[in-house]
């Protein structure tokens, strides 16, 4: 498994994780994960005294068919460090995402529940109003969009956004986007029939989802980084094959 490190510390990395490797094991995953990677690649951290097993180091965590950014612990007292920043949203972690359609402002946020679909439960919905549903099915969930360009393909919109999420809910842009009317291009769980013609025209074979920037503070000190991810070749081949909508 090869995996770029764009960041390094005694204490922790920060990677580039490829499409199509789950950062760690879960039901019916057999296939190898950044945790394993993780495990191959640094042995000593197998000593250290972790409160969980199976997701050692895992800080947080992106969806199996989305690349991008992704902070690993190195040590228990920096995943302790690096998860309460998460939880208390003092770290910026943007998305690059191509969206199909227009989203109804060029710059706007997004608030709403999440919940486990009843009738699917390996997928989400999104809710505008707080209805009966167990306290532990639902959850907040905020998402901000900015408008980077937009492109046309056979007469047919297009957006690429910057989206930075405030909440880490499973799923949470890929739900925001298909609310909004707008499913993230290649996605092949929350889409339309005219996103998923349009997906299968540009041959987009995984989701047009990328994790391309981090602001955090640093581990043991406290000085602020900031690291992007350029987009991998294959989004960028999409991006190529569209015409750009001048303003």
């Amino acid at each position: 498994m090869k995996i770029k490190v764009l960041l390094e510390s005694k204490e922790y990395l920060v990677i580039s994780k490829p499409v199509g490797i789950s950062v760690h094991s879960g039901a019916g995953e057999k296939t190898k994960t950044i945790r394993d990677w993780l495990w191959k690649k640094y042995p000593e951290v197998q000593e250290l005294k972790w409160k969980t097993k199976t997701r050692e180091g895992i800080v947080h965590r992106l969806d199996k068919d989305t690349s991008g950014l992704l902070i690993l612990a190195k040590t228990p007292r920096a995943l302790g460090y690096f998860q309460k920043q998460f939880k208390n949203r003092k770290i910026e972690k943007h998305y690059i995402a191509l969206v199909f359609g227009k989203p109804p402002f060029e710059e706007g946020e997004i608030n709403a529940l999440v919940y486990r679909d009843p009738k699917d439960r390996e997928k989400q919905k999104v809710s505008l109003i707080d209805f009966a549903l167990d306290e532990q099915e639902k959850k907040f969930s905020a998402t901000k969009y900015k408008t980077l360009r937009h492109y046309t393909y056979k007469n047919q919109l297009l957006t690429l956004l910057d989206v930075r999420i405030l909440t880490g809910r499973k799923h949470q842009i890929r739900i925001h986007m298909k609310h909004e009317g707008c499913p993230v291009i290649g996605d092949n769980k929350y889409f339309t029939k005219p996103s998923r013609r349009l997906a299968q025209a540009l041959g987009a074979n995984r989701q047009f989802l990328h994790a391309s920037r981090l602001r955090f503070r640093n581990y043991p000190r406290r000085e602020v980084i900031e690291i992007e991810d350029t987009l991998p070749r294959e989004l960028r081949r999409i991006l190529k094959k569209l015409e750009p909508v001048e303003s």
